[in-house]
């Protein structure tokens, strides 16, 4: 979509990334273990939302990446509009969930506290960042971070928490690890006409 190109390495990469993050989220949900072990529960009710969660990130950021660096949308004014268009999602959802209930019992700011205000700022903050991520690296690099941070957090669990990562996610390091290299070490290359 925004025309660059990948070499056939770097599409190697970007499949054991996949995979890695396939790893992960396999990891996360096995350690939460499900309270159903009904399969299509788990295929419907799991997977396929997963796959078709993962499938419209990737179609956001390929569009977020070619609004921003083909058509010189301001990531700044494209976080606004995507705030905007999720909040109107939001209100909308609302009008028939016990949230919205409870909303309109005892008000939108029920139970708020000063710190309450602290996720709130970094979320705007960090959608902001990923505008700037995706306009200036690009989606792909922008998956590979992501991707990195679930293996970061995995490692801070253990540090400061003590609990081991799960074998998902040690089969899912040396997969980003290469990914990361393979991408990196490969980049297209313009292949020069003979004359």
């Amino acid at each position: 979509m925004c025309r660059q190109r990948q070499s056939m390495q770097q599409i190697v990469a970007v499949f054991l990334l996949i995979l890695a993050a396939v790893f992960l989220s396999i990891g996360e949900g096995s350690s939460k273990r499900s309270s159903s072990g009904d399969p299509d529960h788990i295929l419907f009710y799991g997977i396929v939302p997963v796959l078709v969660a993962s499938v419209l990130s990737g179609l956001a950021s390929a569009l977020c990446q070619w609004a921003s660096q083909v058509k010189k949308h301001s990531s700044y004014l494209m976080t606004i509009e995507m705030s905007i268009v999720g909040s109107l999602c939001l209100l909308a959802s609302i009008s028939k969930s016990p949230d919205g209930e409870a909303i309109r019992q005892h008000g939108f700011f029920y139970g708020w506290t000063p710190l309450t205000l602290i996720p709130v700022i970094f979320n705007s903050l960090g959608g902001i960042l990923v505008g700037l991520v995706t306009s200036h690296a690009g989606g792909v690099r922008k998956g590979f971070v992501i991707v990195s941070a679930l293996l970061v957090t995995a490692m801070l669990q253990f540090i400061f928490e003590g609990k081991p990562p799960s074998l998902y996610c040690l089969i899912a390091l040396p997969l980003v690890v290469s990914s990361i290299s393979i991408y990196q070490k490969y980049p297209y290359q313009v292949k020069k006409k003979e004359v």
